[in-house]
Parts: C-alpha cells; structure tokens; sequence
C-alpha cells in the first residue's frame, strides 16, 4: 500500500476493537520518541497526522486481526457490514 493512498485511519483498542474514524492529514515516517531525550534515532515508525472524523459505532466492535501483521488493509464496505 503506498503512502499516498491512505485517507482514513482507524485505531484498534486492545481486547475492545474498533469505533472511530480519522482522516490521515499527513502520513511520514518519524521515530519512536522524537523530540524527547535520549531517543534512538534510527527506531524508525510510520507516523500519522490524523484529524477526527466521526465514530462509526456506538461501542466498540471487535476486528480478528493477524498477529504476524502490524496493519489490517480492508475497506470501509466491509467494516460496516
């Protein structure tokens, strides 16, 4: 997935799932713990600048995710489903 082709964003709350929607402002590679003392600079993350949206769910629904992936790539149809 190239960077320039992500719009949305959305969290996943450990043992909770998921609910709300951001929108990915900027999407850049950064550190760890950028800004801060010590930091390691080549702990290398990607980094969103992400804004609010709306929450697409009024509790949190649970995703299966794949452990051995750090990111679920789907789409908006099938989260609504």
């Amino acid at each position: 997935m190239a960077l320039n082709k992500l719009y949305y964003f959305i969290p996943y709350i450990k043992r909770k799932g998921i609910r709300d929607l951001y929108l990915i402002k900027i999407a850049r590679i950064g550190t760890r713990k950028e800004g801060q003392p010590n930091y390691a600079p080549n702990d290398f993350r990607l980094v969103f600048e992400i804004e609010f949206v709306k929450k697409l769910f009024k509790d949190y629904r649970p995703v299966d995710l794949e452990i051995w992936h750090t990111f679920t790539y789907t789409m908006m149809f099938n989260i609504l489903k």
